[in-house]
């Protein structure tokens, strides 16, 4: 069996704090390095929300990677070509943005957690959408293997 070479995938959502970091994050941990993950949003609020944060810290993923970011950096950057962008905002709620300086753009919709108000409960829909982002990407490595 080959195994296809590494890729790179931007997960965008409009506040890159929550939905975007959790796809980074897995992409990082959970596809034995054949997906370099990055993200960022549209309208980002230049925090992660702490949920989130704490999930990374309990992950052992390097909070100092961790950054709510606007698109516009890999749009002006010279190293701004992923082979995914995959926005992962809710369709009925979100304006999700479109990066077009990639191979393949994915939509995969997840509920906005901001919404739900117990910090224990938005952690477990975070890692809900961490776990399930995790299980996409390894289906495409599948995919590209075969």
């Amino acid at each position: 069996m080959s195994y296809p070479k590494q890729h790179s995938v931007l997960f965008i959502c409009t506040g890159n704090s929550a939905r975007s970091i959790m796809g980074e994050m897995a992409a990082n941990l959970l596809t034995n390095e054949y997906f370099i993950g990055f993200s960022a949003g549209s309208s980002p609020t230049g925090i992660i929300n702490p949920a989130a944060l704490e999930i990374a810290k309990e992950l052992g993923y390097p909070i100092n990677k961790l950054e709510s970011k606007s698109i516009n950096i890999f749009s002006e950057s010279s190293n701004n070509k992923f082979d995914y962008a995959i926005t992962v905002c809710d369709n009925a709620k979100d304006a999700c943005p479109v990066y077009t300086n990639c191979s393949n753009n994915l939509h995969w919709s997840y509920s906005d957690p901001a919404d739900i108000l117990d910090f224990n409960q938005r952690k477990q829909k975070l890692l809900e959408i961490y776990q399930d982002i995790g299980k996409r990407l390894n289906a495409l490595l599948k995919k590209n293997v075969t």
